[in-house]
């Protein structure tokens, strides 16, 4: 036998690359993105609408999509379980998987498009030839419609948790694309509320809504930075004087701050000093002890992107003992449809609010990362 011949024998023999859990990585990386396309497209929703096959040609005239580029998407999420795909009447069909990934979008949409920019950069931030801020940035109106597509899920949750909650006038801190504020508003009749938000696309989207929903004379969106009405609440009054405030998945950046001398969560109680109630909702990692298990939907990529910017996220422990430490009584608190995010309704301490006041100079910030 010539030695072409044995190298030939030697390489056939070889195990080929595929049932090895560097291929679950490489598929699942591409998986996210074909469902992102499909989420973006609108064709994931319009299959979801629908029952039984329905032909690809269809599919990308409603929306607006190149017919072939539409058909090789499907062929990969029929390989990923998200669709079946019927090549020989060139139809296609949502699976129950499917359904379920549409129910979760929003987590694909904040990872794939929102983060995008970040995790495509993981090199280039580690070598530090970028920076995020500088030349890395987060998409901010796409997180944003990430939030508001988890909202389907999340809403009926919101509903039972804050159907007690009674106000005149939210602020909504970091209202993204307003469908929280939306809702909360026209569910309570002659309510009004006004939205924060230092993304500009975010802020954009959030206006379009609004208008959709016939509300622009009862909601405001201000494009403006959170920690400058926390610090010079006497700047901002057609936001201070709101009865009930509410954060969704913000708080998380400010925790850890001082605020003219003080923590920012006893810096916004001293702000919003007529609010009765705060209705937050957060993410938080995982408890000492829980690392090496399989991560929940969204969990790794929410630590990374957050531990990337230096933010440090709490535990659902300490961050109920900060809540405590501000003074902060909590009335109610959900699981917010995922193992690790939660939704809490709070109610400040008007006992300690005083001791509040005897921060020193009012102008002092310390602890600002």
């Amino acid at each position: 036998m010539s030695s072409s011949q044995e190298s030939i024998g030697t390489s056939a023999s070889l195990a080929y690359p595929v049932n090895v859990p560097a291929s679950n990585l490489l598929n699942g990386f591409i998986g996210s993105h074909v469902l992102y396309a499909l989420i973006m497209t609108g064709a994931l929703e319009t299959l979801e609408q629908r029952a039984g096959p329905i032909p690809v040609a269809w599919l990308a005239r409603s929306t607006n999509c190149d017919r072939s580029a539409l058909r090789s998407l499907l062929r990969a999420a029929d390989r990923l379980g998200l669709v079946s795909f019927l090549g020989a009447r060139d139809e296609v069909e949502i699976s129950q998987a499917g359904r379920e990934a549409y129910r979760v979008r929003g987590y694909f949409t904040a990872a794939v498009g929102g983060f995008g920019d970040v995790f495509r950069r993981l090199d280039s931030i580690t070598a530090g030839s970028d920076r995020f801020g500088k030349s890395v940035f987060q998409n901010g109106s796409v997180t944003a419609l990430g939030c508001s597509q988890n909202w389907t899920f999340q809403r009926p949750i919101f509903d039972a948790t804050t159907a007690g909650v009674q106000f005149t006038k939210v602020a909504d801190l970091g209202s993204g694309a307003g469908t929280r504020l939306i809702h909360l508003v026209a569910s309570r009749r002659n309510a009004t509320g006004i939205g924060i938000d230092i993304d500009s696309g975010a802020c954009r989207l959030a206006r379009a809504n609004i208008r959709s929903a016939g509300l622009d004379d009862r909601i405001t969106i201000v494009e403006g930075d959170i920690l400058d009405v926390v610090t010079e609440p006497q700047e901002f009054p057609e936001i201070v004087d709101a009865d009930l405030v509410m954060s969704y998945f913000l708080l998380h950046h400010f925790v850890d701050q001082f605020v003219c001398g003080a923590s920012f969560l006893r810096a916004l109680r001293l702000a919003f000093t007529q609010a009765d109630q705060v209705v937050f909702a957060d993410g938080f990692q995982e408890s000492d002890g829980a690392e090496g298990e399989p991560a929940p939907m969204f969990t790794m990529a929410y630590r990374l992107f957050h531990d990337l910017l230096g933010v440090r996220l709490q535990t659902l422990d300490s961050q109920r003992a900060l809540f405590a430490s501000a003074g902060y009584q909590i009335a109610r608190q959900s699981p917010f449809g995922h193992p690790l995010e939660w939704l809490f309704v709070l109610r400040p301490d008007r006992g300690k609010l005083e001791t509040c006041h005897n921060v020193t100079d009012p102008r002092h910030q310390e602890g600002r990362g």
